[in-house]
């Protein structure tokens, strides 16, 4: 099962590639059942994985980014009540 379709959620490529699969589904309404739309049905897939994969790569480096943040924000006041206390 593919993701939603919504050109906003993907790239050009992406978009692409569905219009591809979905002219291919419409005009080759009883083909499609056998087959005929299949390459273009998994170009589109792999195109989807591609985005997730990508997108799952940025996540975890903006998260990284976001604990390394914290952290340093945690040693900061840290110091800052050792500081206070002596």
């Amino acid at each position: 099962m593919h993701p939603d379709l919504s050109p906003h959620l993907h790239t050009d490529e992406c978009n692409n590639l569905t219009m591809e699969f979905k002219n291919c589904s419409s005009e080759h309404y009883l083909l499609r059942f056998v087959g005929k739309c299949d390459k273009a049905y998994d170009r589109m897939v792999h195109c989807f994985h591609l985005e997730r994969v990508a997108k799952r790569q940025s996540n975890y480096e903006k998260a990284m980014k976001h604990q390394e943040l914290v952290r340093q924000r945690m040693r900061e006041d840290m110091r800052s009540e050792r500081q206070q206390s002596i």
